[in-house]
């Protein structure tokens, strides 16, 4: 089932001089990397949309954490890794393949781009590519990652149906979700963050439609530097915070920022710059 022996032809054929190139694409599909893509989608660009896909991402994390626990296969061993790398939880399904095609997909799905080929080709380039990643590099078999995909082409197709184009219903599933995989893993890391971004998510997502518009590209520039700034500083604080309820509220700020950080900027950048909003 998790096809070990084709696993091995495709590991067998990268070696290792080519490790840190592979370890790049697989950052591809990190929690920190999607994140990141989609606070400056969210800055620069559509936020309704931008925000649903975060909810997606959110609500797979719980899904995905629980679900992986629940199965409790483990990875391969860690004599097959192709460079020394640090992972942890199960190997079955494969949560980048997944999270890949949750925010990829969810992408072009919440942006209405189903029917161009362009973005679906991209989308999907991207997931095999993050996909293959983690097989080149040993810490998931090919069956891990194509079921990991699977999921997330079933997942994203009933988050856009249940949730309508509306975050704040997509956060609600998401914290239905993360309070489950909070217990199921013992409180694990991530199911912390989890239930932390659905909570924050869930309290802010109302004021999107409030937000102030960007000025300018520079304005836009400015929000982006400050606002990736922040999250940083925010996941610095992250290591030295150790009692569950401070990294749930953590969390909860974390996604509060990337919501309200638009505001934030607006005001500040209209005071010193001294250019007042015309639009109403």
């Amino acid at each position: 089932m998790r096809l070990e022996e084709e696993s091995a032809v495709i590991r067998d054929a990268i070696s290792a001089e080519y490790a840190d190139i592979v370890v790049a694409v697989t950052e591809l599909g990190s929690p920190t990397t999607l994140l990141v893509l989609l606070a400056v989608l969210f800055w620069c660009g559509s936020r309704r949309r931008s925000a649903l896909v975060i909810s997606y991402g959110v609500a797979g994390l719980g899904f995905m954490l629980a679900l992986e626990t629940l199965l409790g296969l483990p990875r391969p061993p860690e004599s097959v890794y192709l460079t020394s790398i640090d992972v942890e939880g199960y190997g079955f399904p494969s949560g980048h393949a997944f999270a890949s095609v949750v925010v990829y997909g969810g992408l072009v799905s919440a942006y209405d781009r189903l029917r161009d080929p362009i973005a679906l080709l991209s989308a999907g380039a991207l997931v095999v590519a993050v996909s293959l990643s983690r097989v080149v590099l040993g810490v998931h078999y090919l069956g891990d990652v194509v079921v990991g995909a699977i999921l997330g082409v079933a997942f994203v197709t009933t988050m856009s149906r249940v949730c309508r184009g509306m975050p704040t219903i997509g956060f609600a599933v998401a914290l239905a979700l993360a309070i489950p995989a909070v217990y199921v893993t013992g409180a694990a890391a991530y199911a912390i963050l989890a239930l932390g971004a659905a909570i924050g998510g869930l309290l802010t997502t109302g004021w999107i439609d409030r937000l102030p518009r960007l000025r300018s590209r520079l304005e836009g520039a400015v929000l982006v530097a400050v606002g990736i700034t922040v999250i940083v500083a925010l996941r610095i604080v992250e290591t030295i915070v150790d009692v569950t309820p401070l990294l749930v509220a953590l969390y909860a700020v974390l996604v509060a920022w990337i919501v309200f950080a638009p505001a934030l900027v607006d005001r500040v950048g209209g005071t010193i710059l001294g250019s007042p909003r015309t639009d109403s």
